[in-house]
């Protein structure tokens, strides 16, 4: 696991704070006056049909939105690493700030062919709050939901419609008041925003609210909470995001802090909340504040970037602490602390970046088995790969497993009808301890993992396979090396054998003698390789893996 802090050493590497028009985070008394007394039109879109799914912001992303307005609202240093990981589009008002952010970008090493620049005078460098949100339909194409933007910044709020004739996909227009810092989902249906989301449409209900979410972003759970941060914005990712399908983290502050019952009420909520894959959240926590010092500290503000994940650093004693809690949840990425003078308890890195989804993306959906499940011969991996280039695109789906930390596993996926891929685990004797990840790959070389670092985060469940106890009956450990001539092994063990079978890594029975002669098993059809025997009695059943070498 890498782990970098950004520091701004040199002058030229320095960004100001936006004063773009004056403007900050919050609303100014002007824009209030604005948002009360004028009535913005907004052209809302019959919604998209078919199968909806809200893009996490943990999938593959083929850019990174940033603003500029005299600044970027963030250090040049962590533009360099995201140009590094990814695309950067940039907002510019004309073609004179696109050559002055060319002039820029090139003077600190970004390779220009990674950048794009979209025209429209940007009112705000909060590019997360005003910037497009993201579904995909029937798994296919991305298209971008439009919403009216609860600050009065027209331009700010015509960004949707610039990035959909940027990218070339449909737009659609949903008529519910938000803001992109008060909305985090999953990619499976589940997606969490404070109240403030009921307090900017007042015109609807709260399950007009919830359809709306279904019907334009496919959000089957909205879940609306308490702001337990007590601050103006009551954005939701000032102090809670979600790492993954079944993880999310929460600030945490001192027992002494007024709020802490209100963090601890929702740190709690989600631990006993199932996930989409059927267990309960894990429930990461990051120590925010201290005892001295209610200031909050904005480490959930961070931002996934495909394989990195970006943490703002203040200078706080407890900032190794937050890098630390980031590297021990999440295996795998690349986490990288960003110090930056200008980063508020309300307003960091998350809030002045936004990814846009990898239109060529692979995705893989899968309901994992997870705790102990019940005894099967084979445990059948069942999920659905989807190329959005052309599903025709998917060139290789693979299994991998173990059982007891043994080695892993290599099993192809077969196709069983469109998107869907399966392949069995086969089981052994006794108490077992599984884990395994799904890898797919199209004919572009473009991969994908579930989890994204495949072994480094596996999937697990264990199973009891009570058959048989391994104390009644001894059964050697069998290497088996056929005779050249014969091909023949025999098994050493006192339980009287009915039936032996042999499954391949796949499953698939390669072997099958009924009717034993003196416990000999004759190999010579069988490739070198891992197989699986099943040896039976007329009360008992052995597992075991094996090799044939």
């Amino acid at each position: 696991m890498k782990n970098k802090i950004l520091f701004l050493f040199l002058l030229s590497f320095v960004t100001i704070f936006s004063q773009n028009n004056n403007l900050t985070h919050t609303l100014s008394a002007k824009e209030k006056e604005l948002l009360n007394n004028q009535n913005r039109s907004f052209t809302e879109t019959a919604p998209p049909t078919g199968d909806l799914r809200n893009i996490a912001e943990w999938e593959t992303m083929e850019s990174v939105i940033i603003a500029y307005t005299g600044d970027f609202g963030i250090p040049l240093f962590m533009i360099v690493e995201m140009a590094e990981e990814t695309n950067i589009t940039t907002i510019v008002a004309n073609l004179t700030e696109e050559n002055t952010v060319r002039n820029i970008y090139s003077n600190n090493g970004i390779d220009l062919n990674r950048c794009d620049f979209v025209y429209q005078d940007p009112d705000s460098h909060w590019t997360r709050d005003y910037s497009p949100w993201y579904i995909s339909v029937d798994n296919e194409e991305v298209a971008i939901i439009n919403f009216p933007y609860n600050r009065p910044r027209p331009n700010d709020d015509d960004v949707p419609i610039l990035l959909a004739n940027e990218l070339g996909v449909d737009l659609y227009g949903m008529n519910v008041t938000h803001t992109g810092g008060n909305i985090m989902c999953d990619g499976y249906g589940v997606a969490v925003s404070t109240d403030l989301v009921w307090e900017e449409n007042t015109d609807k209900t709260h399950a007009e609210i919830d359809q709306k979410m279904l019907d334009y972003l496919g959000i089957e759970n909205y879940h609306v909470t308490i702001d337990p941060i007590d601050e103006y914005i009551k954005h939701i990712d000032c102090w809670g995001k979600f790492l993954d399908v079944d993880k999310i983290i929460i600030t945490e502050v001192p027992t002494s802090d007024y709020r802490y019952d209100d963090y601890e009420f929702i740190a709690n909520y989600f631990a006993n909340l199932d996930c989409p894959w059927g267990y309960p959240y894990e429930v990461i926590r990051v120590q925010a504040a201290t005892y001295s010092d209610f200031d909050v500290n904005p480490y959930v503000n961070s931002l996934f970037l495909n394989n990195k994940i970006f943490v703002p650093q203040t200078g706080s004693n407890l900032d190794d602490d937050a890098i630390t809690v980031y590297q021990n949840s999440m295996p795998g990425y690349e986490i990288i602390g960003v110090d930056y003078p200008f980063w508020y308890n309300t307003d960091a890195l998350h809030c002045r970046t936004h990814g846009v989804p990898d239109r060529e993306m692979l995705f893989i959906k899968h309901f994992p088995l997870f705790d102990e499940v019940t005894f099967q011969e084979n445990f059948t991996i069942e999920a659905n790969v989807y190329s959005y280039s052309n599903q025709t695109n998917v060139s290789e789906v693979k299994l991998f497993y173990r059982h007891n930390n043994d080695v892993w596993e290599e099993v192809a996926m077969n196709n069983t009808s469109g998107s869907i891929y399966n392949a069995n685990i086969p089981a052994l004797s006794g108490n077992n301890d599984v884990e395994y990840y799904i890898y797919a790959k199209d004919n572009q070389n473009k991969t994908e993992s579930l989890p994204r670092f495949g072994e480094l985060d596996a999937f697990n469940f264990s199973y009891n396979n009570n058959a048989v106890s391994l104390n009644d009956y001894e059964l050697n450990n069998i290497t088996i090396i056929p005779n050249p001539n014969s091909g023949l092994f025999s098994i050493e063990t006192s339980m009287p054998i009915k039936s032996i079978q042999l499954y391949d890594i796949n499953g698939k029975i390669v072997y099958s003698n009924n009717t034993t002669n003196n416990n000999q098993v004759d190999a010579s059809h069988l490739t070198n390789g891992i197989y699986f025997i099943k040896i039976e009695s007329d009360s008992n059943i052995i597992y075991k893996k094996i090799s044939i070498k």
